[in-house]
């Protein structure tokens, strides 16, 4: 267990304590040994911290003019809550829709290339959202002329996975039905043991904020190269600050010094800066 995931569990038991489950007196005895444990823990995130600054600095010269989205707190706007899915798909929707290339958008949606039909990289991408179909409404869909149907459906919070299980077959039925070719994806924001039924693949929102982080770069770059065009350091301020909301509402990361959290954010700024940034 990670040092995040025992601090959620410390704080859970905290909070079952405070309204009243235990009714008896706990046991006395030595805490010497808990005291212990969090002494080494407390030390362990000392030293996160420090590698958490150093990577924020690195990643801040990434992102120049720009800043690492974890170094500004996106937890404290009540539009970007976990709870408001439609505005992290709307918002997704719209990153897409600024793309306009079908590789990149395929590339940033993780789609594997034996799975693109060649025909795709002349198409324009076209993206739906709420798109009504006879079981539902798919929460986003990107269309490659007749030759490819992309469609993502997302939680940003817990879910009954029963429910989800049946939604998602339906759509899957849906998808098979489509004259072209239909690859469907599941975004959950905890996965856990959770498993897509048969059509329809996970795309984990850890490694798709990572594809989205190496996107703004990409339009950072552009934006110093001639023609200069400052709409491109506009889509950037704008998909960094999608990064931001989905990596501290969803993946719980933080470039704060928040207790027991430095550790996971470091870890993932490291694995940006060696895989995209380099």
């Amino acid at each position: 267990m990670d040092l995040v995931n025992a601090s959620d569990l410390l704080k859970l038991w905290a909070d079952i304590y405070r309204q009243g489950a235990f009714r008896t007196s706990l046991p006395s005895g030595s805490w010497h040994a808990a005291g212990e444990l969090i002494g080494v823990a407390l030390e362990a995130d000392c030293s996160a911290r420090a590698n958490l600054d150093e990577a924020l600095a690195i990643s801040n010269q990434t992102f120049h003019p720009l800043a690492d989205p974890l170094s500004i707190d996106f937890g404290a706007h009540r539009w970007l809550s976990s709870d408001r899915e439609t505005a992290y798909s709307d918002w997704l929707g719209w990153i897409l829709e600024q793309v306009k290339d079908a590789a990149q958008v395929l590339k940033l949606l993780g789609v594997q290339h034996d799975k693109i039909p060649l025909e795709c990289a002349s198409e324009h991408p076209i993206v739906e959202r709420e798109l009504p179909i006879l079981d539902g409404r798919l929460d986003l869909s990107v269309q490659f002329g007749n030759q490819l149907l992309v469609i993502v459906e997302i939680k940003t919070k817990s879910f009954d996975e029963g429910a989800v299980q049946d939604q998602l077959r339906k759509y899957a039925r849906w998808a098979q039905a489509q004259p072209q070719p239909t690859l469907c994806y599941f975004a959950p924001v905890e996965p856990g043991e959770f498993v897509c039924p048969a059509g329809f693949e996970p795309l984990p929102w850890r490694g798709l904020a990572l594809r989205i982080r190496e996107l703004a770069q990409d339009w950072i770059q552009a934006s110093r190269t001639p023609p200069l065009d400052g709409r491109n350091l506009i889509r950037a301020a704008m998909t960094l600050g999608f990064c931001g909301a989905v990596e501290q509402n969803l993946l719980r990361l933080s470039g704060r010094p928040e207790r027991f959290r430095a550790q996971a954010s470091s870890e993932y700024l490291k694995e940006w800066s060696a895989k995209y940034a380099g």
